[in-house]
């Protein structure tokens, strides 16, 4: 994937997807990873279907990607919340680096990730999303990874014409963000609007 990204030749088939099985086809595909851990995925997800516009591989490459290492990165026997939501606009938190690939007037569709681990530093934020990064944690690289995964996501996202950043979550830990852009709703698709 690297190789074809730093060749400008990396492929999309962008059509409009309903995020909710892509967020439970990537939860599934690290649940051998979680489960080792003795790691829940809790999951919240909206009633009706979310579509975005998305080339769905590359969508749930992205998702357990983000989901994985917020596994990785939990205490064992500890607790990822996956959160799929709606978005009339372009979120508060959304980094103002990333604003420039986002469209205002349109909606969106948004993937929260929360871990407990031990969060990232204020400094690595923007830092974890470059090829070969990794977080120091007590003079050791934390997790056994190369620093790809997070630089291939933002490249996929990027192409996406959505977001990808991390916050700190509330209750400690790390909160990764995904917002892709809404698809159509189709007349029989059984969406509400309120």
């Amino acid at each position: 994937d690297l190789s074809r990204i730093e060749a400008g030749v990396m492929e999309y088939e962008i059509t409009s997807q309903d995020l909710i099985p892509l967020v439970q086809t990537a939860i599934a595909e690290i649940d051998i990873q979680a489960g080792e851990k003795q790691i829940q995925v809790q999951t919240a997800f909206p009633e009706a279907p979310l579509p975005v516009e998305c080339d769905a591989a590359r969508i749930i490459q992205v998702i357990v990607n983000l989901v994985g290492n917020a596994v990785k990165f939990s205490p064992k026997k500890g607790t990822v919340h996956v959160r799929v939501e709606a978005a009339g606009q372009i979120p508060q938190g959304v980094p103002r680096h990333w604003r420039g690939n986002l469209r205002e007037e349109r909606p969106y569709g948004i993937v929260t990730v929360s871990d407990l681990g031990p969060g990232i530093p204020d400094s690595e934020k923007d830092r974890i999303f470059e090829r070969f990064h990794q977080v120091k944690q007590d003079r050791r690289t934390a997790g056994q990874g190369v620093g790809l995964g997070l630089a291939i996501s933002r490249t996929i996202v990027e192409a996406h014409r959505g977001a990808v950043w991390v916050e700190d979550n509330p209750g400690g830990g790390s909160r990764f963000q995904l917002l892709l852009p809404a698809g159509e709703k189709r007349e029989n698709d059984g969406m509400r609007t309120s």
